[in-house]
């Protein structure tokens, strides 16, 4: 089997003629990957530190403030060279480091996926048992079925090849907003919006500007953890101007109006994760709570498509994959994947997913700030696209045996700034944390480290790479 012909498929890049998405079919397929039941979790998790009124407008900026990141590190490179993010990360990381975000992303978007399936599968138990159709005893053997039903959904469509997204993104961004526009509404009316207002967060620390920054870090590991599906989309685009809003608004925008969803529920119904179906059930019985499985349903299977089309991308970024698996192979690998998780360790993977979750700011912020540092202010936008796929030494991009220690460096060091400011297991903290964040001072960390070693170590010809001083002299 040979290397995929096709940049949609496979490792080439993409070409004028294959970046045809308007600024709408971006819009939407970015609102398709972004409006899942992920967002009801989040907004549960702020849920434990704010109110309703200043959790509503920490996640409406957090989220832009995030997105800024992600697509100053992936846009730019997308649109301009057809690149998807794995081989992206090749100038900071080296030809052979840059297998690093290959794991990465496969997990990463595994693991989303993998969470929205066990979400969706939990969701169809407790409507069937509240409704009386099965036992409560059966509710572990429901939810595993239907979990992997929503999967098989998923791979069935995704792994026709990538175009489905397109044709899709429009019916699933739809219908999936006005859903979920439905249920804020419905929770507004039926319980009133002064009992939102007056709700209380359950697990405040007393101290507010620690809350408020722990509401903040939250939403900002959330905005970082599209850093793999940003660039996966974006390439499609014709232009980084024509990306701006769509990727802004159906990513950042619309992940945050769904998450207000969570931090309501949550308010109200402090035992609820953020899942709004309870709620709805005691409420407004099945008249309400079907048109939320509905929602949970349509939005987690889009979502899933677009996470697996990305990891399954991932895997063909490296020539030796890319001609063994084809694209059927590459998605049946991704499911796979997801299906072992939810079989053997559905119930301490989805326990685990605040964990999960700020794990994407400590890698994806570090991650951001190197790509940023390098592509512009290091190589002044210019890449080498031949080096780009040079997998021998004396490629522009192969530094020291494939790699490129000064972005190691750089990531481990953020990476180590983080932990120093928070633990991303018990959400332990430094003094200096509500003040700062953790993942601003990591950021700018692995920024700084990383152009002071690239000034000091590396000569790269211009215009495909930085220009040493030194050798310019």
């Amino acid at each position: 089997m040979s290397v995929s012909a096709s940049g949609t498929e496979g490792s080439l890049p993409l070409l004028s003629h294959e970046r045809n998405w308007s600024p709408r079919a971006l819009f939407f397929s970015s609102a398709q990957a972004a409006v899942a039941t992920w967002c009801f979790i989040i907004g549960g998790y702020v849920a434990f530190y704010l109110p309703a009124g200043q959790g509503s407008v920490v996640m409406v900026a957090t989220m832009f403030a995030g997105m800024f990141l992600v697509f100053m590190a992936t846009v730019p490179m997308a649109t301009r060279y057809g690149l998807e993010a794995v081989r992206s990360t090749r100038p900071v990381l080296g030809a052979r480091g840059s297998l690093f975000t290959v794991a990465l992303i496969f997990l990463f978007t595994i693991g989303w996926g993998t969470t929205l399936m066990i979400f969706s599968g939990k969701s169809a138990a407790l409507l069937l048992v509240t409704i009386g159709v099965v036992d409560q005893g059966l509710a572990p053997v429901v939810q595993t079925v239907a979990s992997l039903a929503c999967l098989a959904v998923v791979w069935a469509l995704i792994s026709r090849g990538p175009a489905i997204l397109r044709r899709v993104g429009a019916i699933v961004a739809i219908s999936v907003l006005a859903l979920g526009l439905m249920v804020i509404i419905v929770i507004v009316v039926q319980l009133g919006w002064d009992a939102v207002l007056a709700a209380k967060p359950s697990a405040a620390s007393g101290d507010k500007l620690l809350d408020y920054t722990t509401a903040i870090e939250l939403m900002l590991a959330t905005a970082l953890s599209w850093w793999p599906y940003v660039g996966g989309m974006t390439r499609f685009s014709k232009g980084t101007k024509r990306s701006v809003l769509p990727v802004n608004l159906g990513l950042g925008l619309a992940v945050a109006v769904i998450c207000l969803i969570g931090l309501y529920t949550g308010l109200l119904f402090p035992d609820s994760g953020g899942n709004p179906l309870p709620g709805l059930l005691d409420i407004g019985g099945l008249g309400l709570a079907l048109p939320a499985f509905a929602f949970i349903i349509i939005a987690n299977i889009g979502t899933t498509m677009v996470g697996t089309y990305t990891a399954a991308l991932s895997l063909k970024q490296q020539p030796r994959l890319d001609a063994r698996l084809s694209w059927r192979g590459a998605t049946t690998v991704a499911g796979l994947t997801s299906a072992a998780v939810i079989v053997f360790l559905a119930e301490p993977f989805y326990a685990n997913f605040g964990t999960f979750l700020t794990l994407s700011a400590v890698v994806f912020g570090p991650l951001c700030g190197v790509q940023i540092a390098d592509y512009f202010f290091l190589r002044k936008q210019q890449l080498d696209l031949d080096g780009l796929y040079g997998d021998r030494p004396g490629s522009a991009y192969w530094f020291w045996k494939g790699i490129n220690l000064s972005g190691v460096v750089s990531l481990a060091a953020g990476i180590a700034v983080y932990f120093a400011f928070l633990d991303p297991v018990t959400f332990a903290s430094s003094p200096a944390f509500p003040f700062t964040t953790a993942t601003i001072p990591s950021t700018l960390t692995t920024m700084i480290v990383y152009l002071a070693l690239m000034r000091l170590t590396q000569r790269t010809r211009h215009p495909s790479g930085y220009q040493d001083r030194r050798a310019a002299a």
